[in-house]
């Protein structure tokens, strides 16, 4: 074995233990794109790396990022990665929305991170923009 393969070897061994010790500072989220979808929230994240966890997950794939993707939302229940790619990912968070009177609701819910951008599309294709928020807004829409 090649001194280059050992060390990339050792690199990848270690790097789960080096995510963890560094929390979230590896991703930057750049921008989240919230779509009410009959009843569920449907999540798009746009994200960088930093070079290392790029690397890695260039290397390896992002499974290892669906944890922390996940812990942005742990306020949403019923939450699974729809899909991840090294840039962005999408994830839905399944009955979100509480229906009544023919609206469903969606309550306000901390962010585990500050968001420089959030937007939210209705069913009716209409946004609202908020930027710098720890909190997705309560909101509602139409059955």
């Amino acid at each position: 074995m090649g001194s280059k393969t050992a060390l990339l070897m050792v690199i990848f061994l270690l790097t789960p233990a080096a995510f963890a010790d560094r929390g979230r500072e590896y991703i930057q989220v750049q921008e989240v794109t919230m779509s009410l979808e009959d009843g569920d929230a449907v999540f798009e994240i746009k994200f960088g790396l930093d070079p290392f966890a790029r690397l890695y997950v260039l290397a390896l794939g992002t499974k290892h990022l669906e944890p922390e993707l996940l812990d942005l939302f742990s306020d949403f229940g019923n939450l699974s990665v729809r899909k991840a790619a090294p840039h962005r990912a999408v994830l839905v968070s399944k009955g979100a929305g509480d229906l009544k009177s023919g609206y469903y609701l969606y309550d306000a819910r901390r962010l585990g991170q500050e968001v420089p951008k959030l937007t939210v599309v209705y069913p009716e294709k209409l946004t609202r923009t908020f930027y710098e928020v720890s909190f997705t807004p309560s909101v509602f829409s139409e059955a």
